[in-house]
């Protein structure tokens, strides 16, 4: 990570599951929590050169213009067809 000039923060209200990951993946990489912490920020804001990985069409979505939403649904929803000549 780029560190031109360090700033601190104090994070309140951390959900025990989000706690719960960042230790373990402290523990795994074997780094400090505030490490595994800073790297998860990192990746998660796209900033360490590693592209972000979406789970859901919903942030792409959001940006798409109203006339194109039932496009977007009829595409969705035609991946979700199976064809029964592939399983054969």
């Amino acid at each position: 990570m780029n560190e031109r000039q360090s700033v601190q923060y104090t994070i309140r209200d951390v959900p025990s599951e989000v706690d719960i990951r960042l230790r373990e993946t402290a523990a795994l990489e074997g780094v400090s929590l505030n490490q595994a912490t800073l790297g998860a920020l990192a990746r998660g804001l796209g900033v360490d050169g590693t592209p972000v990985r979406y789970r859901s069409l919903g942030s792409i979505v959001r940006h798409v213009p109203k006339a194109d939403i039932k496009a977007w649904r009829a595409a969705l929803r035609a991946q979700d067809r199976v064809n029964k000549d592939d399983w054969r």
